[in-house]
């Protein structure tokens, strides 16, 4: 039986990725998550799809726009193909300059309705290929027409389950009442998600998931210095500021976000308070943190954790990732 917990693994080096998917899947955790910023996440999801046995494989999250919906559907479908049906594909808008100045994608106009049809698209072209029929789609973000195409194999399944990133509310309704569920950023605290995104859920069947930062040491203090490099990170994405404007953070973030383009990260991490901390991570011992978890897992359907990573090196990386999985693991 698994846990029922996720946790995300660290794109800085395959080995690390391999280590830790290798624990989570023998220690029974619900799923093992990829990012997709420093590297490809389906090039990732291959690898440990490769090396994994039982644990459920996803995305937080694959870039929803810079590829064609075709090539999304049919790369989600072979790594599905190759994971016994493990695939959980999670999928994100990104930044507006993520998408225009770095991949070339000037298509991120209304954002939310071009998400929304591009889940229709995709359920459409993997119950095409699933079926081998022909496919037509066409509305106001997507046209496409595939005939007398068939894949000379079948896929493992007909739909992956789906689920769709957001902040603010139109991306976060079409998250869970359009897709599959939910998957809230490590900037979505606890308050956020009660005020912000459970109101939002109408659709019965659909879940709520969402990244935790989790530090699990003894000494509670370093364990909140040790959050406070990623916490600063994520605060300079003005996409993501209504969560740290809404518990009072906003000048914090502002300062953060100066000190951020003057390239003067200690200057970032000094602005990171201790409350916020308190309400960006759940920190401190396996009790303490335990605790947090049964909190979060009233409001959540899925807690995915991952271990401070921004501006730590590499051996105090793998103690969190480490504290994580053996304090979680699962018989």
């Amino acid at each position: 039986m698994n846990n029922n917990l996720g946790i995300i693994l660290d794109p800085n080096s395959f080995k690390n990725i391999k280590e830790v998917v290798k624990k989570a899947d023998n220690y029974n955790f619900h799923s093992a998550w990829v990012t997709e910023l420093y590297r490809s996440s389906f090039e990732q999801l291959t690898f440990i799809a490769e090396i994994t046995k039982n644990i459920k494989i996803g995305s937080a999250v694959t870039l929803a726009f810079i590829r064609s919906p075709l090539i999304t559907a049919i790369s989600a479908m072979d790594i599905d193909s190759l994971s016994n049906g493990r695939l959980i594909l999670g999928l994100g808008s990104g930044a507006i300059n993520t998408n225009r100045k770095w991949h070339g994608s000037e298509n991120f106009d209304k954002p939310s309705e071009r998400m929304s049809s591009l889940i229709k698209i995709l359920k459409n072209i993997q119950k095409g290929l699933y079926n081998g029929q022909d496919i037509e789609f066409a509305d106001t973000f997507h046209k496409i027409e595939i005939k007398a195409f068939k894949r000379p194999f079948k896929a493992y399944r007909e739909q992956i389950p789906l689920k769709i990133a957001g902040i603010g509310p139109r991306m976060s309704n079409i998250a869970l009442n359009e897709s599959d569920g939910y998957l809230g950023h490590v900037v979505c605290s606890k308050e956020y998600l009660v005020n912000n995104i459970v109101p939002l859920k109408q659709n019965k069947d659909s879940h709520i998931s969402s990244i935790i930062l989790c530090a699990i040491n003894k000494n509670k203090a370093q364990a909140v210095k040790d959050c406070k490099g990623t916490i600063a990170f994520y605060s300079i994405v003005k996409a993501y500021s209504e969560p740290f404007v809404q518990l009072g953070f906003g000048s914090n973030i502002e300062k953060i976000r100066k000190a951020y383009f003057n390239k003067d990260v200690d200057t970032m991490i000094k602005n990171v308070s201790d409350e916020m901390v308190e309400k960006f991570a759940i920190v401190g011992s396996e009790e303490e943190v335990n605790d947090e978890i049964v909190k979060y897992k009233d409001i959540l359907d899925l807690p995915i954790l991952t271990a401070p990573h921004y501006y730590l090196n590499e051996e105090k990386l793998e103690f969190y990732q480490n504290q994580i999985l053996e304090t979680f693991k699962a018989s």
